[in-house]
């Protein structure tokens, strides 16, 4: 067995960071890529300075590459790379189809081609999404009732090589989509190249050092932005993890050969709805939370979507501020409802450090009050570009 060397995409993004910074502490060597303006972002590596990244570390090295750019991929594999955790993706529900798959399927691809010819190669972590699962139905629908999702139900592995969705539900978003398609190529690579996969799909991700997703909605609520919500949010789930538990269960499956082949569900044990939420994440930033009775959240979403569009529209032509949440396909997750089997996780060892979401909120809240960005409104407007790696 060659000496262990790790391989990060996405190195100074959310997920990427919490990874390298846990090998690290392992004492193991790692390669940490992402793109140079990630890299040179003074702002983003005091963030995750703060939770005990080192980017000075002797063990790290940190290379400049594009996944759209297949030379610059080609340093990335000069020593021998043995593990390789794949987090990069274009996390962004305001780009266009054809943006996210140029980067998450087509920019994959190039990793993909470079990873199959290394001569070391003993695992390929790849990051997936448990959106891919698709909006599943309710009892009211008269179809499937919302039985948690597990990875023996229908998803890029286990679906036809033809399939361009999940069965009996159906993709929200585009992101989902280009995420469905990047998975289905990863296994096809492993069938076909040999390819050392195992492959994780966090739910919604939360944390320190997140200011998109769930970290929008923090930011967003504590900055007075989102004053109400429907009563009817009670009978709607959402799920999360932990950013730490996502990086520690990678590494955790990455040490581990029987895991090569799976797929896992990467969800702590909360069933939560959006108003305990929303109204928990109040609580904790000072807010009052109010509900809306009357209006039910999908007679709300399609004015939400629309308003979400003139508002994208007024940012991207003219430059008005925008909150960063508030897009046309985030809309459409809070008139979902989602439950998410982690049971798979749990039977192959792991243990979750935030199995609760309370707990893991509460801690996350406390480092963004500490860092100021409870009332930095700055990371909670936007007046363009894109998203950064997950």
């Amino acid at each position: 067995m060659a000496e262990r060397l790790n391989l990060v995409t996405g190195a100074t993004g959310f997920s990427g960071a919490y990874v390298v910074r846990n090998l690290l502490r392992r004492g193991e060597r790692v390669i940490g890529t992402d793109l140079a303006s990630m890299l040179n972002n003074e702002d983003n590596r005091k963030a995750f300075e703060s939770v005990g990244l080192d980017f000075s570390h002797p063990n790290l090295t940190l290379i400049a590459s594009d996944l759209l750019d297949p030379e610059s991929l080609k340093a990335l594999f000069e020593e021998d790379v043995t593990h390789v955790f794949h987090t990069a993706s274009l996390y962004d529900y305001s780009a266009s189809y054809e943006v996210l798959r140029r980067v998450n399927v087509d920019g994959t691809r190039n990793l993909l081609e470079l990873a199959i010819e290394a001569p070391k190669l003993e695992r390929f972590i790849h990051w997936s999404t448990c959106g891919v699962f698709g909006k599943p139905y309710t009892a009211a629908d008269g179809e499937k009732v919302n039985i948690p999702f597990h990875e023996s139900c229908s998803s890029p592995k286990t679906s036809a090589g033809d399939a361009t969705a999940p069965d009996g539900t159906h993709l929200v978003n585009d992101y989902s989509v280009s995420k469905w398609e990047q998975e289905k190529m990863v296994w096809r690579m492993m069938e076909e190249y040999d390819l050392p996969v195992t492959v994780v799909r966090p739910a919604p991700i939360y944390g320190p050092g997140s200011s998109y997703g769930h970290g929008g909605i923090i930011l967003a609520i504590a900055l007075g932005l989102v004053p109400a919500i429907p009563s009817d949010s009670k009978n709607y789930i959402t799920t999360s993890v932990h950013v730490d538990d996502v990086a520690r269960f990678a590494i955790f499956a990455s040490d581990r050969d029987e895991l090569i082949g799976e797929d896992f569900n990467v969800v702590d044990n909360s069933i939560v709805s959006y108003h305990e939420f929303l109204h928990y994440i109040a609580l904790l930033t000072g807010r009052r939370m109010r509900d809306i009775p009357l209006v039910p959240i999908k007679a709300l979403y399609p004015i939400m979507a629309k308003a979400a569009a003139a508002w994208t529209f007024l940012q991207r032509r003219f430059g008005i501020p925008r909150v960063r949440v508030f897009e046309i396909q985030s809309a459409e997750y809070i008139s979902s409802s989602y439950w998410l089997s982690n049971r798979k996780t749990q039977e192959v060892g792991f243990e979750y450090r935030y199995p609760e979401i309370r707990e893991g909120l509460k801690d996350t809240v406390a480092w963004y009050r500490e860092m100021g960005w409870l009332t930095d409104k700055a990371r909670t407007f936007m007046t363009g570009g894109t998203a950064k790696s997950s």
